[in-house]
């Protein structure tokens, strides 16, 4: 059997809601191409797959190559196609929840490689299928982990770090765990094995931004989040971000957000 498929299958991603957990339908392995192709679809539901065999896929014009090791994620009501050399085992999860929502959609891609990561996937999904006397409602907060994980791609994330170099990845991780501690560059340099000057650049070509402007950006960040979302005192809410100094957190604020964080908090309605 001659198998093509689409060279650019991996930019092909579909809009999800992911801001509510979904309705988890059925979870469990199947077998196919007992009897060679298949063609089907799910009716209202949404599908994902985790790969252990060699084939094509064709959802709806789209064509797509499956490898071991790969998790496919298909939308409810498109034809699908598998051309099939002989029997296949994979993991599924069958699942509800809307395709677009007022607010914008998460994207997830159709397919991708879990490289490394796949056994541990398969790990969760065996187990969820081994917990169909577990309430609802822990079933669908593990496979809407998983989706969330699988949608969290580079190229769909906002905040990940595409491509980045090791020392930037490191960065950031500390940063993000002591955004309330002072956290000076030529420290965090130091710990991350590179000079100053030269995380300064990395930063610059992984973010468009310097190593303090991303540290900035994070504090804000928070802030924003605890000044709209929590009833601690502004005070407070400057400590838990690193800037301590009430003027400066003020100005800080006022400066990325357009409002005081006083303003931020009564329109929260808080």
């Amino acid at each position: 059997m001659t198998l093509t498929w689409d060279e650019d299958w991996r930019d092909l991603t579909w809009p999800i809601c992911l801001r509510t957990p979904p309705e988890v339908v059925q979870v469990g392995q199947a077998i196919h191409g007992i009897h060679g192709h298949e063609s089907y679809l799910l009716r209202d539901l949404w599908c994902l797959h985790l790969y252990s065999y060699e084939t094509v896929l064709r959802i709806g014009s789209h064509r797509l190559p499956i490898r071991p090791g790969y998790a496919g994620v298909s939308p409810p009501n498109v034809p699908l196609k598998y051309e099939f050399a002989g029997p296949a085992r994979h993991l599924f999860v069958h699942f509800r929840c809307p395709v677009t929502e007022p607010n914008g959609a998460s994207h997830i891609p159709a397919l991708q490689d879990l490289g490394d990561d796949f056994p541990r996937y398969s790990r969760e999904l065996e187990e969820i299928a081994q917990e169909v006397a577990r309430p609802a409602h822990r079933i669908q907060a593990r496979v809407w982990d998983i989706l969330g994980r699988l949608a969290d791609r580079p190229e769909a994330a906002p905040d990940a770090i595409p491509t980045a170099h090791p020392a930037v990845a490191h960065a950031v991780r500390l940063i993000a765990l002591r955004l309330s501690e002072p956290i000076p560059i030529g420290e965090l340099a130091r710990e991350c094995g590179v000079s100053e000057s030269y995380l300064g650049r990395l930063f610059r070509e992984t973010f468009g931004t310097t190593a303090v402007g991303y540290v900035r950006a994070r504090r804000v960040e928070r802030a924003q989040h605890l000044l709209c979302h929590s009833t601690l005192p502004i005070k407070t809410v400057a400590a838990a971000t690193g800037l301590p100094d009430l003027h400066f957190f003020n100005k800080t604020i006022r400066r990325a957000l357009g409002h005081s964080p006083r303003s931020l908090r009564v329109s929260s309605g808080l």
